[in-house]
């Protein structure tokens, strides 16, 4: 390897290096130390003082690593067109990355660096997150002489591996755009899952948080009821309702505020087969997607989705690894859309879509059943017989839970459907699963890692199988289809992924 000269990066990158490594404390390291913040909340006396004494220490620690990190990291763009970084304090790397390997090249430009006209250049590589590789602190102008250098080697190299026949034919010349309201970015603080896992992460120190809200708070909004209301209601009960009350809005609020922060002033475009996505308000993210390397697209709507009318749009790629949540900032997500828009979108990428009037087929009878029998007969039997039981209930309300779950379980299986789609020599396919809400995944054929079936001694008796389709970010499953139907679509995706030469990598 001839010719490495290895740079530093500004030395502004250290405020980059300060906060990555307080957010990597808070994210990682605070649920280790949960037992010893337990014992420091009901033991520790003078808790003022210690507690300042434990801040300034992680403080003083936080500044000293970070300095030693920025000191210790370089990188060079070789000649043999790989990225190198030496990093590392007590346990020195060095991450080599090949241009090939680059999934994507991201800018983002952090509120810290904006005024200084510096930014961040990530490069995603396929199919690996701890491979991720990062320059802080770069100019825009190097970190964009950097992306076009990584993107035309690759579409120089790969240029020879397309097969005429496999050249994509869609109209990808045209320029779509795509732009949100940051009122409607609030929305999807409202459908995502953000409010119950803020809630999640305070149940650790509900009882210590529970003993001082009775303290603090519930104590004097009892005491409040008690005046306002007398003997109308049980204060007790309604101060500790309201302050639950306050707790959910809370959690709410936040969720939104995340909302924001991570997609403020979302716009979207897609020309030529590449999605480029800008979006944040601490730090204005760039994402550029090449459609080819999506492996699936995921179209759902939740409940309170479906209440509000919007879906989320979601393209996985390999280096996602199959979870929303996983890389969130590499991860191509629209995150609230209405109607129109979703059917907008899925013209750019697939013409023939339109999935509210897609054919979709059903898998069998039988799975209705066998659900029916196992999560709503059962449960309600059982809840019946405590019915009986008890003095305050009765059996009505096991017909009851028999009625309520039974319309679940006929939801869950009406939801069920796949259909396979046949559009200018290539093959794709829909799954569609749910229960209040729904789910369509869309793919290729092709980009299907493997297949495989299961099967349970009543359902050989029946001539069933339940079929699963590997790919490299998720697994699509198809419950109780026939035997017949189940190897057919087995065999047949396996020939599209081993017959087709395109690389979707």
């Amino acid at each position: 390897m001839n010719n490495i000269v290895w740079q530093r990066v500004s030395p502004w990158a250290l405020g980059y290096f300060v906060l990555h490594f307080a957010f990597r404390f808070v994210k990682d390291g605070i649920f280790n130390l949960l037992p010893i913040l337990v014992v420091f909340v009901t033991q520790v006396q003078n808790k003022l003082f210690w507690g300042q004494v434990a801040v300034a220490i992680a403080v003083v620690a936080l500044l000293v690593y970070a300095f030693a990190y920025y000191v210790n990291f370089r990188f060079c763009i070789s000649d043999e067109h790989e990225i190198l970084l030496n990093k590392g304090v007590f346990k020195k790397e060095r991450l080599t990355l090949n241009f090939l390997r680059v999934q994507n090249v991201n800018i983002t430009e952090p509120f810290y660096f904006k005024p200084l006209g510096l930014v961040n250049c990530i490069f995603d590589a396929a199919g690996s997150v701890g491979q991720e590789a990062v320059l802080p602190g770069v100019t825009t102008q190097y970190a964009e002489q950097i992306r076009e250098q990584v993107l035309a080697f690759k579409e120089t190299q790969q240029a020879d591996e397309l097969q005429p026949r496999t050249e994509d034919t869609r109209p990808n010349a045209m320029e779509h755009h795509l732009a949100l309201t940051n009122k409607e970015v609030a929305k999807f603080g409202l459908m995502s899952n953000m409010a119950i896992l803020a809630l999640a992460a305070l149940a650790p120190f509900m009882n210590v948080m529970l003993d001082f809200l009775e303290e603090v708070v519930i104590n004097r909004l009892e005491s409040f009821y008690q005046q306002e209301v007398g003997m109308l209601v049980d204060a007790a009960a309604l101060a500790v309702f309201s302050l639950l009350v306050v707790i959910v809005v809370i959690a709410v609020l936040l969720s939104i505020l995340m909302s924001l922060i991570r997609f403020y002033n979302y716009q979207l475009c897609f020309q030529g087969g590449k999605f480029k996505r800008i979006a944040g308000l601490l730090e204005r993210h760039q994402l550029s997607v090449s459609f080819e390397k999506v492996q699936s697209i995921v179209i759902k709507q939740n409940l309170i989705a479906r209440l509000l009318k919007r879906y989320t749009v979601q393209c996985f790629q390999a280096s996602s690894g199959g979870f929303a949540g996983a890389k969130s900032k590499q991860s191509l997500v629209m995150p609230v859309l209405d109607v129109e828009q979703v059917n907008q979108v899925c013209q750019w990428l697939y013409p023939w879509l339109d999935f509210k009037a897609l054919n979709f087929k059903r898998v069998e009878r039988a799975l209705l059943i066998k659900n029916m029998f196992v999560y709503a007969l059962i449960p309600s039997l059982l809840f019946a017989g405590l019915c009986m039981m008890s003095d305050t209930l009765t059996p009505a309300y096991g017909v009851l839970s028999f009625l309520l779950l039974s319309v679940l379980v006929y939801l869950s299986y009406s939801r069920y459907g796949y259909y396979f789609y046949q559009h200018e020599g290539r093959f794709y396919g829909v799954f569609r699963s749910g229960m209040i809400g729904v789910q369509y995944r869309v793919f290729e054929l092709y980009k299907a890692q493997s297949t495989h079936s299961t099967s349970t001694f009543l359902m050989r008796k029946a001539k069933l199988k339940s079929l699963s389709i590997q790919l490299a970010a998720g697994i699509v499953s198809l419950p109780y289809l026939t035997t017949e139907r189940a190897d057919e679509i087995i065999n047949f995706t396996l020939y599209q992924a081993e017959s087709d030469l395109r690389s979707w990598m």
